[in-house]
Formats: C-alpha cells, structure tokens, sequence
C-alpha cells in the first residue's frame, strides 16, 4: 500500500514539488511540497538524504528581507512597463532585479562571462506587439535548478516545453545551484553542463544517474553557474526547482513564493503564470 501510495505522490508532484536548501534563514513554506527534514514516512525515497547540519553555512548575512513595504503583493503590483517612480532593488513583484554577474554556457558551448542586464531594456514601455500579452521585447525566466533534485529531474521535460511553446516571448536562464549542507548535492561544471546537453556524465540525481538519461530534450537556452548560491541568496529562492519571471525591463512580474496560497497571496503556479501571461501551451 506505500509502494502504491509513493508512487501516486511522484506522479502528482513530479513538477510541483521541490528540492529544499537547508542553509537559508526563511522557514520553507508547507504548501510547497518537496525535500526538507523532518518529512513523514511517505516521503519519495529520493529524498530520504542525511543532512549534514555541521556543514551548514548560515545566510543570515545574505537574505534580503521579506517583510515590510518593499514586498509587493501580486493584487497590488504597479502596472507592468509603467512605473512612475524609481523601483526599489530586490527580488519581490514590482521590484527592479539586481545585477548578476557570474559564468553561464550555451548549449554544447563554453563557460563564459556573462551579466543579466544584458537581457534587459529599462526603456521598454509596455508596448504589445505579435499577439496577445506578446511583447516587442523578451521577457526573462529564471529557473532554479540542482542536477542532483530528483524534481529539477523530472521538470526538465516540463523546461522543453516551455521553450518550445514560448522561446520567441521569453529567454530561459536555469541557475545551477549546489546545497552545501548535504554531500549529495554537489555537482561540477561538466556535470552540469552534461544536464543541460544530455551527454554523458555519471552523478546526476543525487550522484544515482547519468545525465543523458533525464527527461526532456538538450535544453538550448543559457545555463548560469550559480552553484555558490549567490544568486539563489539574492532571490531569496530556498528551493529547487525554483521560478521567477521578469519584465522586458528588468522588473520582477512573478515570484513563485509570492503565489504559495499563503497569507493574502493567490495560488498559481509556474504552468499557470506562463499561460496567463503568454498564453496557453501547445
């Protein structure tokens, strides 16, 4: 009967679901199913891990504050490409995104330099062009991903669709990030750049896999070496897979945990946030 039950929990969540980081300060929220201690006995066995809790590194130093006036809630966001006033900086709806420089590689490519701005233009005004919610400029979304999340796994198929479905409206930034509080999380860059090609590479899915057998197809969109957590810190992701989306001109239209159904936030997620804005997927 549990083997029946964890497997329908797999099914239901393969996508939903995510892997938790445990160095992060925010206590992670329960209506986001997915790796964290202190789980019950159904759990998936892919995340029953140990937790090396003397490894952990508080980040204390690095959230940004969640409360307060700078969150903007997603019933009071100003209206997109129209703001009046200077934005604040943060990760939050409303918000100007920060500045990310780090290494970030095309498919079959090399690790290079790279910056986020370069996908904005803080001049966009809103203007629709092609088709409905379409726009004259890209849109930004950012994914959150470990090569060793048993979720991020199964949600590289769900990543091919949205690339297939709305790579003319949007460029896809996957941000490989590692979990220093556990060993089984720790990968290289070839190891993920053999996720994002599929190619061969022995360590994927909590060390269990090889990287060309994921689901899905290469992911031909840019992958971000984050696996210090820099970014992951500054958008105060504590969790993979993780998602934000974010205007032509670099202000945050849609962070996940502000649509957790918590408190007065609404419930919607990343399928539904990209259909709304975009229109349904094919």
């Amino acid at each position: 009967m549990r083997v029946m039950f964890v497997a329908c929990l797999l099914i239901a969540t393969s996508f939903t679901a995510g892997c938790l980081d445990f160095n992060q300060s925010s206590t992670p929220s329960t209506n986001i199913p997915g790796c964290y201690e202190g789980q019950p006995d159904e759990i998936p066995e892919e995340c029953e891990i140990d937790i090396i809790q003397e490894n952990n590194t508080g980040a204390e130093g690095n959230s940004t504050d969640t409360s307060g006036d700078n969150q903007t809630s997603s019933g009071n966001n100003t209206d997109l490409g129209n703001q009046t006033q200077t934005p604040e900086v943060g990760p939050w709806e409303g918000e100007q995104i920060f500045q990310v420089n780090a290494l970030a590689r095309s498919l079959g490519g090399n690790w290079s330099e790279w910056n986020l701005y370069d996908h904005f233009n803080q001049s966009w005004n809103g203007t629709i062009s092609g088709s409905e919610n379409g726009s004259d400029e890209n849109w930004v979304l950012i994914e959150f991903l470990s090569t060793d999340c048993v979720h991020c796994w199964n949600a590289a198929d769900e990543m091919s669709k949205f690339y297939q479905n709305y790579s003319s409206q949007i460029d896809i930034l996957s941000f490989a990030v590692n979990f220093s509080s556990n060993d089984y999380f720790n990968a290289s860059q070839d190891e993920v750049a053999a996720f994002q090609d599929m190619t061969t590479h022995s360590g994927c899915r909590g060390n269990s896999y090889d990287c060309s057998t994921r689901p899905g197809e290469p992911h031909d969109w840019l992958y971000v070496d984050d696996r210090n957590q820099s970014a992951m810190f500054d958008f105060e992701a504590r969790g993979t897979p993780m998602f934000v989306i974010i205007q032509p001109n670099g202000i945050v239209a849609w962070h996940q945990y502000q649509h957790s159904g918590e408190g007065d936030d609404d419930d919607e997620n990343i399928i539904e946030a990209l259909e709304r804005f975009f229109g349904p997927m094919q």
